[in-house]
């Protein structure tokens, strides 16, 4: 009989345990989400393609400004139906887009290194669940007519709900890159309603646990942009230096895409590459034919003569032009991309910048404001920028996520080395070199969780390929090592040769180009110096500075300059990452 009783108790568990929340479900990443490409904006005209500001396009609409909110201290108190075309939303809050909705009032910031700012245990994230509700209405050009329109959110720090005219378009969960959703399927002329229903807490959330303020919403640009049904979909540029580092060595690989509803057969992309006084130092171009499947991957390489070379002290850029045709000569898409000719690679084991051997004067960067706080626009980007250049620092660690586009092409712009980093960091489930954990419920051990991984892996490199600022990728931060991590590596590898790939967690494991440890001891660092170990030493964090701190530093730099292979370091951190706050006694930083 009590085994009897045993057996129901467990079926009965069986539904509850299988009817998980699609927040709180690894296996599910994301619903009906593009899959990455590089960041690009179809333009009409070259002149607007050369100065790459999208508001110039006729092909892009933003969506930034006051949006409705609404906002839930917990999951089970939120909106239902908050997607319905005759729901009045007119006694809701305003909320700027972008922001995070803490600092607009709503919920409490909270600020955490390790320790989850929920109950432990993946992937659930408990009942304590905040949840922002936004609407937007907005209307669709006529000119769009018979072209695709895409939506974009650069970045929403949560698991997002995405509803159109009443219908779901999808879902995403990974932060700090780009979620598209095709829409045109979902569109109607006149007023259209755009609804998003955001989780600040989700299984992807186990994946964010970095050391900074926990801030939610959408939290970058959001915009529609509409694409020919034949249009350019991806390009990897090239940009390369010959062994001599003399002339340019440049390749590119262009990714065509048809949408339903293309009558174009064959046509013709080309590629021109313009120096900055718009003369054309290398042309080529390859007829395309359409059949009823994908379209190829249209190739060119070719040589360019003594370019000037880029560097974080001369960050020379050329425009590479992108234009595609019709078989009668008529313009489909027309975009493009700035690119430096530049080489790295890892060479008696030092990092060599175009034959050189570099010192790496870095620090680590949040994405931090003291009155925005994850929104940066750009007169914040470029002080961090001028600051840098002021005290001697050429290389910034994208700490620990994928940044805002347009800070790529400001460092592209102005010279500054990047490890371009995934989003990803585990802390608090335990990390590699800092003591033991159990890797049985750890994620990044987990196959169920391993396509999350990879999936922030490739959202990274397929946007930020084609910058030039772009020296090194990273897995993530303190996160564990599990076999996930090799596959990483090797992934990147494969689709990226020309980078370096670092990761702290594998110490001097095989799946690191770098050693590149956070804090290292004094011993330990004279001890790399004096070995003959074949890889650079440059450590990801070093010095920590935050509050009032930083000394020693002479020490770490005598043990640099004792060896070659010993390359320099990122300074922990940039900026405090105070918050602005005011009380009776006047205006205070949290």
């Amino acid at each position: 009989m009590n085994k009897i009783i045993a057996i129901a108790l467990c079926l009965c568990t069986l539904p509850a345990l299988a009817q998980k929340n699609d927040w709180e479900n690894q296996t599910l990443i994301d619903q009906n989400k593009e899959k990455p490409h590089a960041t690009f904006m179809v333009y009409d005209r070259t002149d607007d393609v050369i100065t790459d500001d999208y508001s110039r396009s006729p092909f892009h609409q933003s969506l930034n400004g006051t949006w409705k909110f609404r906002y839930a201290d917990r999951a089970a108190e939120r909106m239902l139906d908050f997607y319905r075309t005759d729901l009045n939303d007119n006694k809701w809050d305003d909320i700027p887009v972008p922001s995070n909705w803490e600092i607009q009032g709503f919920g409490i910031p909270i600020y955490t290194n390790i320790v989850y700012p929920f109950p432990k245990n993946p992937p659930f994230v408990g009942e304590d669940d905040p949840v922002g509700t936004y609407r937007k209405s907005f209307t669709v050009p006529d000119s769009w007519s018979g072209r695709e329109v895409i939506l974009q959110f650069g970045s929403i720090s949560g698991c997002a709900f995405v509803y159109l005219n009443g219908q779901k378009i999808g879902m995403t969960k990974a932060s700090k890159t780009a979620a598209e959703f095709d829409i045109t399927p979902f569109l109607k002329k006149g007023e259209n309603l755009l609804a998003v229903q955001v989780f600040r807490w989700h299984d992807g959330s186990y994946l964010e646990d970095q050391d900074f303020w926990r801030l939610s919403g959408i939290e970058r640009d959001v915009f529609i942009y509409a694409l020919p049904k034949l249009t350019i979909w991806d390009f990897f540029l090239k940009p390369d230096l010959d062994a001599r580092y003399a002339n340019g060595l440049f390749s590119a690989e262009v990714d065509l895409r048809q949408f339903a509803g293309n009558t174009v057969k064959s046509g013709t992309l080309s590629v021109d590459i313009l120096d900055k006084n718009g003369k054309s130092v290398f042309t080529q171009q390859q007829k395309v034919t359409v059949g009823a499947g994908a379209v190829p991957t249209v190739k060119f390489n070719g040589t360019v003569t003594n370019p000037l070379k880029w560097s974080a002290e001369t960050p020379n850029l050329y425009h590479c032009i992108l234009t595609l045709k019709d078989d009668k000569g008529a313009l489909l898409a027309l975009t493009g991309a700035r690119i430096g000719f530049r080489k790295v690679e890892i060479r008696d084991a030092q990092l060599m910048i175009n034959g050189v051997a570099t010192l790496v004067h870095g620090v680590n960067r949040h994405e931090h404001h003291e009155s925005t706080g994850h929104v940066i626009d750009k007169a914040s980007m470029l002080q961090d920028i001028r600051l840098m250049k002021q005290f001697n620092i050429n290389a910034v660690r994208a700490s620990h996520y994928p940044n805002d586009p347009l800070w790529y092409k400001l460092c592209d712009e102005y010279g500054l080395y990047l490890v371009d980093e995934a989003n990803v960091e585990v802390h608090g489930m335990g990390a590699a070199l800092q003591g033991r954990f159990d890797t049985l419920v750890h994620p990044a051990y987990r196959a169920d969780w391993a396509p999350a991984f990879m999936d922030r892996f490739q959202r990274l490199v397929e946007r930020d390929k084609n910058h030039t600022s772009v020296i090194i990728w990273s897995l993530g931060n303190e996160c564990g090592n599990g076999i996930v991590f090799h596959d990483g590596y090797k992934w990147m590898k494969q689709r990226d040769p020309s980078r370096p790939v670092q990761f702290e967690q594998a110490g001097e494991d095989w799946n690191t180009d770098i050693v590149c440890p956070m804090y290292p001891g004094i011993n330990y660092m004279k001890s790399y110096a004096a070995s003959d170990k074949k890889r650079p030493f440059i450590m990801c964090e070093y010095s920590h500075a935050m509050g009032n701190s930083n000394g020693n530093f002479q020490e770490y730099w005598d043990i640099i300059m004792s060896d070659k292979k010993m390359q320099g370091g990122f300074i922990w951190d940039w900026v405090d990452q105070g918050l602005k706050a005011r009380n009776e006694n006047g205006d205070y930083w949290a």
